[in-house]
């Protein structure tokens, strides 16, 4: 899968039909980009602010959710698998 980024002052990330139809997003979804090393995670802002509840502006909070995040992409399979 190739897609081309360009720059942009606004916060809007603009996607392909065919990935938005994928990642079961629509028109005008709010979404978390996070920047981990060279790879952007997408989240649905609405399902994860609605889980988090009253936790929704707790810095440590999202500081324990992303611990397990990162260490799952770094986690490599032993080269016998």
């Amino acid at each position: 899968m190739t897609i081309i980024v360009k720059r942009s002052n606004e916060n809007t990330i603009y996607l392909p039909a065919w990935l938005m139809a994928i990642l079961n997003l629509s028109e005008g979804s709010a979404v978390q980009a996070v920047v981990e090393g060279q790879s952007l995670r997408l989240a649905r802002l609405d399902r994860f602010l609605a889980l988090r509840g009253a936790l929704a502006n707790d810095d440590e909070f999202d500081r324990a959710l992303n611990w397990p995040d990162q260490a799952w992409t770094q986690w490599t399979l032993p080269n016998s698998v």
